[in-house]
């Protein structure tokens, strides 16, 4: 490992947090899910950190565990506008879909962001295949997964092409400060894989294991360079969801109450949203043989699979112990302990070079994020894996990222 490499940090603005039942704790703040100053506090939290990027994901429909739990309503990239003027560091990611935006809409907004944040902006190009959203787009049923990416490839072209243009094409694309936004995609299927291959330059993915991550990060580089890209010109990012407490058995009561707050509708649909249909079965009963049928899911088939990989190794009993184990990470790998014990496990995969860095997934926000940057957060910069605090300077440089590979 290069002595020079240096962990990234991401964090995920998700509602009041990534664990199902965040939104029942007395410290919760579900009424400010509106308010920009929210999610402005989040960011200059994360930026005070040393974080990179502050990630809000779009999914352009409700999920029907609306009834039960806080969803995601705002415009990310609006959101993120607002967000810049509260940073000065703190890189912007936000959603945007390569199924149901145009080229010229997703070149100008983007652009518009990044010179809005002096070259902080980046864009997480999703290909959407859920049903509900495709309706809500005026598709009478979704875009199959593989010609999915198709399109989206065709479509990145198409913004970068006018990202190039600049000021001077049709549009009047605003210049970008830091050459174009970053690239950002989140697929993990063979299909996903080649896609972020080809254009991504930071990846989200959801591994539970050292070996998992290592191999799906090779996989990506070898990938990479077989397009003639620069395998270190792509970043790859586990999601990761701590449980902090005092100790190692504190923060594993800790995730227990949070779990006992749970309403298992809310878990139930989002488990839905994923191909895996568990609604009408007994709680307490045991988990059906076959989750599904992952070549008719024309969802986030990635995802599908995260979850029947987790099954396999973890075997809960029943249906309720699964909504528990899944709760706070959502499918990504989650540990539960003191902060000696969590900048360990980062320093251990980071180390192996199964990850470039991490997606934070609070499981509580703000709390969590606040208790994340105070006690792990100065465990890390001691093991030296942190950048220094840094002056304004574009995401692009701040991550390393050259522009040879586009």
């Amino acid at each position: 490992m290069s002595n020079d490499r240096k962990m990234i940090l991401l964090v995920n603005a998700l509602v009041t947090g990534h664990h199902e039942a965040a939104w029942r704790l007395p410290d919760a703040q579900p009424t400010r899910l509106r308010d920009i100053a929210y999610y402005q506090e989040i960011a200059r939290t994360a930026e005070r950190g040393r974080f990179d990027a502050m990630f809000v994901a779009d999914f352009f429909v409700y999920y029907p565990g609306v009834r039960y739990s806080p969803r995601w309503e705002l415009d990310p990239i609006t959101l993120m506008a607002g967000v810049a003027a509260a940073t000065a560091t703190i890189g912007l990611i936000a959603t945007g879909s390569a199924t149901f935006a145009s080229a010229e809409e997703i070149a100008r907004t983007f652009a518009t962001l990044d010179q809005a944040s002096a070259g902080r902006a980046a864009w997480n190009i999703v290909t959407n295949g859920e049903p509900q959203a495709s309706a809500n787009f005026g598709q009478e049923k979704p875009v199959p997964h593989a010609e999915r990416y198709a399109r989206g490839g065709a479509l990145v072209e198409d913004v970068l092409a006018l990202w190039r243009q600049g000021p001077a094409g049709a549009l009047g694309i605003p210049p970008s400060p830091q050459g174009r936004p970053v690239l950002v995609q989140a697929g993990s299927s063979p299909q996903g894989r080649d896609f972020a291959a080809r254009y991504a330059e930071i990846v989200f993915t959801a591994q539970n294991t050292l070996s998992d991550a290592q191999a799906f990060r090779s996989d990506l580089r070898e990938r990479a360079q077989a397009y003639g890209r620069d395998p270190d010109r792509i970043k790859v990012i586990p999601g990761f969801s701590p449980s902090l407490g005092a100790s190692d058995a504190d923060a594993r009561q800790r995730k227990a109450a949070l779990d006992g707050l749970i309403a298992p509708e809310a878990s139930l649909a989002w488990l839905a949203g994923f191909g895996v249909d568990l609604a009408g079965m007994p709680l307490d009963g045991p988990l059906p043989p076959v989750l599904g049928d992952i070549e008719k899911f024309e969802g986030i088939k990635s995802r599908f699979g995260v979850i029947a990989g987790l099954i396999e190794r973890e075997r809960p009993q029943t249906i309720r112990a699964l909504l528990n184990l899944l709760a706070g990470s959502r499918g990504h790998v989650a540990v539960s302990g003191a902060p000696e014990t969590i900048a360990t496990h980062m320093a251990e995969w980071f180390e192996a070079e199964a990850a470039d860095g991490f997606m934070i997934m609070p499981h509580a926000l703000p709390g969590d994020l606040d208790v994340f940057v105070d006690r792990v957060i100065p465990l890390l910069a001691q093991r030296g894996l942190l950048r220094e605090p840094t002056s304004a300077i574009t995401l692009r440089e701040r991550l390393g990222l050259t522009l040879h590979d586009h």
